[in-house]
């Protein structure tokens, strides 16, 4: 009797798959049949509509990008806040920088191989992937405001699959039937719902976050008191404005962020007055201190503060009003945009 040996295991049988490699497999796959359909060619990107998130209900409104054909993908924007950030971008949309900083949302777009980091090569890799071309390469990558655009957590892989897998439902159907793409009330959403254990389409109102003006007060009212007495002659007309800086830095977590940047600029002289930056989120209270700290060294108040955005104007209100330094608002400031520009080179030259 002759007993067979044991042929060794090939390396297909001998691999054992995680099942995160198993999610994240599925999600390049799926993204693989969505570069296919290539749908950004009948839908554009203002056409809106939402994905339930199956695992905790939260809504993901979806802009499908191609139509320009300068950058291809899906972006999946979080909750009212993503839909909040989607708003801005499309109304402020030739602001430089703003993109980054305001967004919060998942997002696939498709590049040249030489484009992906090299996690992501890495990642290809293991799972045994291969693509092949130009815009072909699936890179996914999470946004949230202040910070660097990070790599997907589980979570967010099954949703950006979900997502996907709607979006590519959505527009087959969008093909056949263009109606799907008007709301039957002015201000709906389409919104691709599974509650019940199967996909279906429920026009929705988004739920938009109301943004309630937050006026800020500086805490140091005694230091605000001493400038006031010290310094009572007023010069200049001091354009100003925060953001978020142009590189990042390393917090206490493994994801960097951006520390915030405030910049004074007088256009009277055409001169900086001076910047600030702050690293962490008491930026508020920092900003103003620097202001007064300003008005000490330049030896006087402005007259008038000139602001631009929301968010400076509800900074600096009430501290100006206790100065009684005039405030106008308008809609450019050309001095500190240059100011802004300078110092971002700076700083992306002197980044280690």
């Amino acid at each position: 009797m002759t007993v067979k040996e044991k042929q060794p295991a090939s390396k297909e049988q001998e691999k054992v798959w995680t099942e995160e490699q198993q999610q994240l497999s599925k999600l390049y796959e799926t993204a693989r049949e969505f570069k296919k359909l290539a749908c950004w060619k009948w839908i554009s990107d203002n056409h809106i509509f939402g994905v339930q998130n199956p695992e905790d209900g939260e809504i993901g409104y979806c802009s499908i990008m191609g139509e320009s054909e300068n950058l291809f993908g899906l972006a999946l924007f979080r909750g009212s806040e993503g839909l909040e950030s989607l708003n801005d971008m499309l109304i402020e949309r030739d602001e430089r920088y703003a993109w980054l900083h305001r967004q919060k949302c998942i997002m696939v777009t498709y590049e040249d191989r030489t484009d992906l980091e090299k996690r992501d090569l890495a990642e290809i890799k293991e799972l045994g992937l291969s693509f092949r071309g130009r815009n072909a390469w699936p890179m996914f990558r999470v946004f949230d405001p202040g910070f660097v655009p990070w790599t997907l957590d589980m979570e967010q892989v099954r949703f950006m699959t979900a997502a996907l897998e709607q979006a590519m439902d959505f527009a087959t159907r969008v093909k056949k039937d263009a109606s799907l793409l008007t709301a039957p009330q002015s201000g709906n959403v389409l919104v691709r719902t599974n509650e019940s254990g199967a996909w279906e389409d429920r026009w929705m109102e988004p739920g938009f976050v109301l943004k309630r003006p937050n006026k800020v007060m500086l805490s140091n009212q005694e230091m605000l008191n001493d400038i006031m007495n010290r310094f009572p002659n007023k010069k200049g007309h001091w354009e100003t404005e925060f953001f978020y800086a142009p590189v990042a830095v390393k917090g206490e977590g493994e994801r960097p962020y951006y520390p915030r940047l405030a910049i004074w600029v007088d256009r009277t002289t055409r001169s900086a007055v001076g910047f600030h930056l702050c690293y962490d989120e008491n930026y508020e209270q920092e900003f103003l201190e620097h202001f007064l700290k300003l008005i000490e060294e330049k030896g006087h108040r402005p007259q008038k503060l000139v602001i631009r955005t929301n968010e400076t104007l509800d900074l600096f209100e009430k501290t100006a009003q206790r100065l009684k330094v005039k405030i106008e608002r308008e809609p450019r400031l050309v001095f500190l945009e240059e100011a802004r520009q300078d110092l971002f080179e700076y700083f992306m030259n002197n980044q280690k």
